[in-house]
């Protein structure tokens, strides 16, 4: 059966009115990024070989330089132990109120408080040895008054040493 023609005419018009689907290419594959560490690793190995072969690994023969501090620029000198001055302060048996006062390998005997000051002067100024650096060891029996052990502090200041000490009875 033939058609007629007004149909073969329809069905051309249908056919552009389609819409046109492009052909489809093949799609290339993704393209992976990826770092070639060959040529790196090379390079790094050819290095190490080159530090390894230019290095020396044994001492130096010869005089090494040294730079010595000048003796402008030396520690000071280690101090030598100094003999403490001893200053003993006993109460006195007949008057508790007041204080015998002796100092060791100087004053043997008793003394007036008072001339505590000049006596500690004279052993700075005039015995070898012994200077305003040497420590004064303040030893007072438990039955001498809290006065007495202060102002003898202050005779040894007043006789201008610089280390005081209170120390027990040895």
């Amino acid at each position: 059966m033939n058609l007629p023609e007004p149909q073969a005419g329809q069905a051309a018009d249908r056919a552009r009115e389609a819409p046109v689907r492009p052909r489809l290419r093949p799609r290339p594959p993704a393209l992976r990024m990826s770092l070639n560490l060959t040529p790196m690793i090379d390079v790094v190995f050819n290095l190490l070989l080159f530090f390894l072969v230019l290095s020396r690994f044994g001492p130096r023969e010869g005089m090494l330089p040294a730079q010595l501090p000048s003796d402008a620029a030396a520690p000071p000198a280690m101090e030598l132990p100094r003999t403490p001055v001893r200053v003993r302060l006993a109460a006195d048996p007949v008057s508790p109120a007041d204080c015998r006062v002796t100092i060791d390998r100087f004053n043997e005997s008793p003394m007036p408080f008072r001339a505590l000051g000049p006596a500690l002067r004279r052993i700075r100024l005039q015995e070898p040895g012994f200077d305003h650096l040497t420590p004064v060891h303040l030893i007072a029996d438990d039955d001498v008054a809290w006065d007495h052990v202060v102002n003898a502090y202050n005779a040894a200041l007043a006789a201008e040493y610089e280390r005081i000490f209170f120390a027990g009875s040895p």
